[in-house]
């Protein structure tokens, strides 16, 4: 915090935080900038060399984008009927522990009915 003492600016804290705000930004960040050109001027020449690497390299990328593209398809496929099937899955053991749990319920309806019939015969 002691190095913002030596800038020009406005310090403030508010907590933990700490906001520094620059006078006359505008001009420090002309300054830090170069004003002249690292290239040197005139005309450049291209290697021919340089581009058929650069197009080779570029094929090589290309064939190993489709390659990629064509793999992450087959998984997301794969996925996909993975997902499906248990899906299907999930329904028909659903549907199956509904059909047992209806069929449990009628038969305690059953034995309940019985029971009462029992009940009622045994009474003097």
């Amino acid at each position: 915090m002691d190095f913002l003492n030596n800038l020009e600016g406005i310090i403030t804290k508010n907590g933990d935080m700490v906001t520094f705000i620059a006078e006359d930004l505008e001009s420090k960040l002309k300054q830090t900038s170069p004003t002249m050109p690292n290239r040197p001027l005139g005309r450049f020449v291209l290697d021919a060399n340089l581009l058929n690497d650069l197009e080779f390299e570029a094929r090589n990328i290309a064939t190993s984008v489709d390659t990629l593209s064509e793999s992450l398809s087959e998984v997301l496929h794969s996925m996909s009927a993975l997902t499906v099937d248990c899906l299907e899955i999930y329904r028909d053991v659903v549907c199956k522990t509904c059909d047992s749990i209806d069929a449990n319920i009628k038969s305690m309806y059953q034995l309940m009915a019985k029971c009462e019939e029992i009940s009622r015969e045994m009474e003097p």
